[in-house]
């Protein structure tokens, strides 16, 4: 589902703020795989995602999504093939829209009709159903606009626009990491629940050494721009957070160890 083969990236290329931001980077998915990444600031894990996403264009290298060549589209080429959960919760949505509109233009990802054209009885009992996972009250609140949510409803809505339309491949950036720790768990759950019932290809990255050891079947550590380890099924299942630490000497403030 998912091929990087030799991916490299270099910002201030020639300049003495050159910095390596991409290394040598080769992973592959297969349908269904739930990766997580994780390593230290300026490990490259975000340079990664938004390189799959098509935000950040490769110096070098080649990457395929579903047996398409994407290396060189530009993010709105590949929105029919990507989706994505972002950090801030205000990033995934508009504002000054309502819900059942946001849902609405998720659904038209990749497409060209308008938006009335999504708004109809059945497509929105379909979005209350999708909402209503999350037992925060959002399927009866369809016609509010999205700037009245919190950060967890806005959260869980921007999951909810990601999956409506089952992408080949769901990228998640540390969709957790500003949420409070019990609507963290909600939007986390409801994740896993969205990538087995929708047989999703995932690739999460998260600062939470805990999630990654507990969440996915792949797991990838990063190192200033390379992949240094990887671990899956019961060798992954069988980690523990100390032995991430001893091994790989990740020492960083902003990793959250519980």
């Amino acid at each position: 589902m998912l091929i990087t083969t030799g991916l490299r990236k270099t910002f201030n290329a020639g300049t003495i703020n050159a910095r390596t931001a991409l290394d040598n980077v080769s992973l592959s998915l297969d349908e269904g795989d739930f990766a997580v990444i994780i390593g230290g600031n300026g490990a490259g894990k975000s340079t990664f995602l938004n390189s799959v996403a098509g935000e950040v264009s490769v110096d070098e290298g080649r990457l395929s999504i579903a047996g398409r060549d994407v290396t060189a589209l530009p993010t709105h080429r590949r929105a029919g093939l990507v989706a994505r959960v972002f950090q801030d919760p205000l990033a995934g949505s508009a504002g000054s829209m309502t819900i059942e509109e946001n849902m609405a233009l998720a659904a038209r990802r990749g497409l060209t009709s308008r938006l009335r054209f999504a708004l109809d009885g059945k497509r929105r009992e379909t979005y209350r159903e999708m909402l209503r996972v999350f037992g925060l009250g959002l399927e009866n609140r369809l016609t509010h606009k999205v700037e009245l949510l919190s950060g967890g409803q806005r959260q869980s809505l921007a999951l909810a626009m990601a999956i409506v339309t089952t992408p080949r491949l769901l990228l998640l950036d540390e969709h957790c990491a500003a949420l409070d720790p019990k609507t963290a768990d909600t939007v986390m759950q409801a994740t896993l629940a969205a990538v087995e019932n929708q047989r999703l290809t995932a690739l999460m990255v998260t600062h939470n050494m805990q999630h990654a050891i507990d969440y996915g079947n792949r797991l990838v550590m990063m190192m200033d721009g390379r992949i240094v380890f990887e671990a899956r099924g019961d060798d992954k299942k069988n980690l523990t957070i100390e032995q991430l630490v001893d091994r790989f000497h990740l020492v960083d403030d902003k990793m959250l160890l519980a």
